[in-house]
């Protein structure tokens, strides 16, 4: 009798301490399972764009310099697994550029370009979770600017209904608005605040016409918010 009380005393604890464990299992899985699902985030993002060479027409090319730029991103999550969103991203890249003239000769300058990103993208997280791995795909269209001038500065003054005098001017430059397309690949980690981190690399390509398409890989950190 004195035994079987033991053994029944042990089975209960094991029974218990089980129950336990499945609970504190249940409750883990509870916290740890993303709040996303059906709503919309938006992030703010630092950017690290590596350096790349483009080979154009004629043995001329463009050296592009590593640079730090910021971005934002807005986007819906359909599901947990799937997000759709808006993607911006600015740099402005330090870049020496070479041509070669008619004679063979050749010219060189340094100089800054805005490079300005702006995307659509579909965003599949792995795990239906506050951590998971994601992949990216996305197109959208790319702004460049030389900052080179292509023309003579307009500007012009004139004189509001107060009597204050204004001038002011703009100076064309050598631009271009292109296509552009990418895919990456990162970590995701909500907080129970509905706060959230990313970080991934990402690979874009600029279609470009009158040389090789730019392909510029970039490091990302972001932190947002879900709501």
């Amino acid at each position: 009798m004195f035994f079987s009380k033991i053994l029944m005393t042990k089975a209960v604890i094991f029974s218990s301490v089980i129950a336990l464990l499945a609970c504190t299992v249940s409750t883990d899985a509870s916290a740890n399972y993303t709040k996303r699902n059906d709503k919309w985030e938006s992030s703010f993002k630092v950017v690290y764009s590596q350096d790349t060479t483009v080979d154009g027409q004629n043995g001329s090319s463009l050296d592009l310099e590593s640079d730090y730029g910021w971005g934002f991103t807005l986007g819906y999550n359909v599901n947990p697994h799937i997000l759709v969103n808006f993607d911006f991203a600015s740099t402005t890249p330090s870049y020496e550029a070479t041509a070669v003239r008619d004679n063979g000769n050749t010219i060189s300058g340094r100089n800054k370009m805005d490079l300005l990103e702006s995307q659509f993208n579909v965003v599949y997280s792995i795990f239906a979770s506050q951590f998971t791995p994601y992949v990216q795909v996305g197109a959208g269209w790319s702004y460049l600017d030389s900052n080179i001038p292509s023309g003579d500065a307009v500007g012009g003054c004139w004189v509001t209904w107060w009597g204050q005098i204004y001038c002011d001017g703009y100076q064309p430059t050598y631009d271009d608005t292109r296509f552009s397309y990418n895919a990456a690949v990162g970590f995701r980690y909500e907080l129970d605040n509905s706060l959230f981190f990313r970080v991934s690399y990402k690979q874009n390509w600029i279609d470009m016409s009158h040389s090789e398409n730019v392909t510029i890989g970039s490091y990302n950190l972001e932190i947002g918010s879900i709501f």
